[in-house]
């Protein structure tokens, strides 16, 4: 077993070599051809010969395209450089990292499993920023662990154009009054046809259409559990292009029919009004301190826009959603 394992060990000298440099190398960290031997000497336990490093660091840049700089480069040493196209920068890792830190739709284990994968893709010494990382975030994971499962049993039932089932939670307070999560039991089990999982509002959510209804519905994936694909084509109703257009003008995650709204803005809002309903709706400006701005949205979620932002938006049409939050206002202030 020990001389198989011996032999196993010299055959590994190309990737000791390429592991040693991804580990210890970056653009402020380099290795001479000694310092990568007694590298691989104390983490591999292998002797290799500092001109059989140099024959497979030529082997690594010419057979398999890695972009090493060498000492011929920079008179100082080796180092790895990250391959923007098939490996992820280190800004890149920084922003997944903040993403799943930051994000509640995901549970703790899976955030750090996914900060640690990342991790490992960075040499040593960037990993020292996150030696004693903490994010600063509130008790708000989900306590789902099911999510990412339940992304790729959604994208394969999109793909094979099948049916879904599944069990969703919501909160409730139970009897002693104390918060808990139960399952909404219809008294059919659910029938969906999955069109499309996007991410909004900091959460990821799967558009559908549910069996016998003409509206399409709007579910967390973090709230979704014991998801099955069954064994019925899905209903194709709408477009990829339709789907797309639904999410792009829905504000809040509301369901319904999507109306033409027309709006006056101050235009502090400009940016706000663009990031949120996008750059390709019908907008103009009024003067220097206004704009105008017309799109189709689903109202119930865009009251709530408009009540966030009352003070500088002024609802021209339809004249119902003008009189609802009318009467939202008033009852707030009595």
């Amino acid at each position: 077993m020990n001389d198989k394992k011996n032999l196993y060990k010299k055959n590994g000298n190309i990737l000791y070599i390429l592991n040693t440099l991804k580990k210890y190398t970056d653009v402020n960290h380099l290795l001479t051809i000694n310092e990568i031997k007694l590298k691989i000497k104390k983490d591999y336990e292998v002797d290799i010969d500092p001109r059989t490093i140099r024959r497979n660091i030529n082997l690594l840049i010419e057979v398999f395209n890695y972009d090493i700089e060498t000492y011929q480069d920079n008179h100082r040493g080796y180092r790895i450089i990250r391959d923007a196209f098939f490996e992820f920068e280190l800004g890149e890792l920084e922003t997944i990292i903040q993403t799943f830190a930051y994000s509640s739709f995901v549970s703790k284990e899976i955030t750090d499993s996914v900060i640690n994968k990342c991790l490992s893709m960075m040499s040593i010494y960037e990993q020292e920023n996150y030696k004693n990382y903490q994010a600063a975030i509130k008790n708000i994971k989900s306590d789902n662990k099911e999510i990412i499962n339940n992304i790729e049993i959604i994208n394969e039932a999109i793909k094979n154009n099948k049916k879904i089932t599944f069990e969703y939670y919501k909160y409730f307070f139970n009897e002693n009054n104390q918060l808990t999560t139960e399952k909404i039991i219809p008294k059919i089990p659910y029938k969906l046809s999955p069109y499309k999982i996007f991410y909004g509002l900091q959460k990821l959510y799967l558009i559908c259409l549910k069996d016998g209804m003409k509206e399409l519905l709007i579910y967390r994936l973090d709230k979704i559990k014991n998801i099955k694909i069954l064994k019925e084509k899905r209903n194709e109703k709408y477009s990829e292009q339709e789907i797309d257009y639904y999410i792009k003008n829905n504000v809040a995650m509301f369901t319904g029919e999507q109306e033409k709204v027309e709006i006056e803005c101050n235009i502090i809002l400009l940016d706000n009004v663009i990031e949120t309903f996008g750059k390709d709706i019908k907008i103009k400006k009024i003067n220097e301190e206004t704009f105008y701005a017309s799109f189709y949205t689903v109202l119930s979620g865009f009251k709530y826009w408009c009540l966030r932002n009352i003070e500088n938006v002024k609802i021209l049409s339809p004249l119902k959603l003008k009189k609802e939050i009318t009467k939202v206002i008033k009852e707030n202030i009595k």
